[in-house]
């Protein structure tokens, strides 16, 4: 997606994109207080700061990237383009919950996820059609 696409409220169709985060990125994610501090930001309508993970223990990198990604999370939702977004219990695995016109504009919000392209999502993923009942 455009930064122009993520400015249009988009026509279309509901898609779920499961996801699996690379080992390096459930090790980061899974470090204690992280989720809490992810959530709370959230709830709040922001992301966290760099500096806040790190205070955690993330690496400054792993942090900013986390961070640049959370910020495009955002920016979709605030878009309605993206529903919901967030990993299953175990830290593994994820899903996004995105409208989208096709399957391929679906690819592409994960494929614009700054994690993804800094290799902390797998490349193999799957996204499928939903026809939500309500």
């Amino acid at each position: 997606m455009t930064s122009q696409d993520v400015r249009q409220k988009p026509q279309g169709s509901l898609y779920a994109t499961f996801l699996k985060l690379a080992p390096e990125a459930t090790a980061q994610i899974a470090l204690p207080g992280v989720i809490d501090v992810v959530m709370q930001a959230a709830r709040a309508g922001h992301a966290p700061t760099v500096q806040e993970l790190v205070a955690l223990g993330e690496t400054e990198i792993f942090a900013r990237v986390f961070v640049e990604r959370l910020r495009y999370l955002f920016r979709l939702r605030q878009a309605g383009i993206l529903r919901a977004a967030g990993p299953f219990a175990d830290l593994k695995e994820g899903l996004y919950l995105c409208n989208a016109k096709d399957v391929a504009e679906a690819r592409l919000v994960l494929e614009n996820d700054p994690f993804y392209r800094a290799g902390l999502i797998e490349r193999e993923f799957t996204v499928r059609r939903w026809l939500a009942a309500f």
